[in-house]
């Protein structure tokens, strides 16, 4: 049983790969699906895209530091959320939430939800982390546990 390329399929390049009429298109790698309610699907699925920050993250001293920008944006709307490993920085920033803004010429800043999990390289100790915005510039100082720390306990 041989498969008989179809006059499109010879014209296009494209190869049916099963029944259900999805193609591929060998010029650009590329998966064509022939239902538009898939493609809708998607479009909408990118409309509720979450954005994710970006950070610069480093070491000082006994401290890691992650800074972000957060322009825009209460202090009351950002969510931040630790543990000894993992921070998570949460929030939306909205855009002309009066709706008065009648046409866009550009549009290039993000607007809407954002999260972001960071692993972090080492331990932090979670009751001293600090943060700290400035000018739309968010600063978390993040003290490393002391592993050297020593106490005496007391016998009651």
């Amino acid at each position: 049983m041989t498969n008989k390329k179809s006059f499109f399929e010879k014209l296009t390049g494209s190869i049916k790969f099963n029944s259900e009429e999805e193609e591929f298109d060998t010029m650009d790698g590329e998966y064509l699906e022939a239902e538009e309610e898939e493609f809708e699907e998607e479009e909408d699925a990118y409309e509720e895209e979450i954005g994710e920050l970006s950070v610069d993250m480093y070491r000082v001293n006994n401290a890691i530091i992650i800074k972000t920008m957060v322009a825009g944006i209460q202090k009351s709307e950002i969510d931040i959320t630790l543990t000894r490993d993992q921070i998570t920085i949460e929030g939306s920033r909205k855009n002309d939430p009066e709706g008065r803004i009648d046409e866009h010429y550009y549009e290039e800043l993000f607007w809407g939800s954002f999260e972001r999990t960071i692993n972090l390289p080492e331990e932090i100790d979670i009751e001293l982390a600090e943060a700290h915005e400035s000018h739309g510039l968010l600063t978390l100082v993040l003290p490393l546990v002391d592993r050297d720390r020593q106490a005496r306990l007391k016998i009651k």
